[in-house]
């Protein structure tokens, strides 16, 4: 059931390697694209590299901190990293067992089948079932072997193994297994961005592997002010030195982007809404009833807002 034989692939199989930029309007001495069109943006985008310029942006594309080469929109609040500008139209992935290739999306919410993360961001959809994956699982993912910044030896993915996870200390079916020593990591923390940031910080969280500090004291979070195991992984802000969980500092939804537009059926509203995270004012969800926390998309027109669930 792994394979299929393809006739014609010239005709039957969609090519990869074409790349969702749309067209290149401008080149530098270097070869680079400095202004491009893009199928998943309406505007042009230009390449930047002043990342100090941008510090608290993230990029649309997989929703990580900018940094290194990007590209952004002079008109609205956009942002993409190079490699996710970069990303083929259509991918085929092993780990997913429609026939069909899945085909890069944007602008809309779905739940990753892998890290079940709710997201804005890029994905890969299958026009098949409809499920999505994000780019930082896709890339997990892809076969062969994987390196981790926290472990010397090489990563391979067990799709069957059931065991614990050494970055979060919870169980998973389905692990990232070393070969030559017992160490696993579940995919949501093989994901986990090496830097973060988090609201309460000018600076950026980098992921941390191990707190050698032996002083009890130290090994809680600043976040939350709550005790944290040192033998877990967390995030460390060096100029501040302070520490926080890894969930503390990613929030509930980290790869989800405020603000942004979306459209409902007409049946369940006729005008464009906004992704919102209510905190200090809790509203009525027009659906059941209920005080909408947390994310909802809002109609600031008709005052008509929704969990984002419902």
């Amino acid at each position: 059931d792994s394979y299929e034989i393809v006739e014609n692939e010239d005709e039957e199989s969609p090519n990869e390697s074409v790349s969702s930029i749309t067209k290149v309007l401008e080149w530098n001495d270097a070869g680079e694209a400095i202004v491009l069109e893009h199928s998943m943006h309406i505007h042009h985008l230009t390449l930047g590299d002043r990342v100090c310029e941008y510090v608290n942006k993230c990029c649309d594309g997989c929703m990580l901190p900018v940094s290194a080469s990007f590209y952004y929109c002079t008109q609205c609040d956009f942002f993409l990293h190079k490699v996710c500008a970069e990303l083929p139209k259509v991918k085929h992935v092993w780990h997913h067992l429609c026939r069909p290739p899945l085909v890069l999306t944007s602008n809309e919410l779905f739940r990753c089948a892998a890290c079940e993360y709710f997201s804005n961001a890029f994905a890969y959809k299958c026009e098949e079932c409809e499920s999505c994956a994000c780019l930082r699982c896709i890339i997990a993912l892809t076969p062969g072997a994987r390196t981790c910044l926290g472990h010397k030896h090489p990563l391979f993915f067990y799709p069957e193994y059931i065991g614990r996870c050494v970055a979060c200390g919870c169980d998973w079916n389905g692990l990232f297994r070393c070969k030559d020593c017992d160490f696993s990591l579940g995919v949501e923390c093989f994901s986990l961005p090496i830097t973060s940031q988090h609201k309460n910080d000018q600076h950026l969280f980098s992921l941390a592997y191990g707190d050698d500090n032996n002083y009890s004291e130290s090994h809680f979070c600043d976040v939350c002010e709550e005790s944290r195991d040192p033998n877990l992984w967390f995030y460390h802000c060096e100029t501040c030195d302070t520490s926080a969980h890894v969930g503390c500092v990613f929030g509930r939804h980290p790869f989800i982007k405020l603000g942004s537009i979306f459209e409902l059926p007409e049946e369940l509203h006729e005008h464009p809404l906004t992704l919102v995270a209510k905190i200090y004012y809790y509203p009525n969800c027009d659906k059941y009833g209920e005080p909408c926390f947390d994310l909802a998309l809002e109609c600031t027109g008709c005052n008509f807002i929704i969990h984002f669930t419902c």
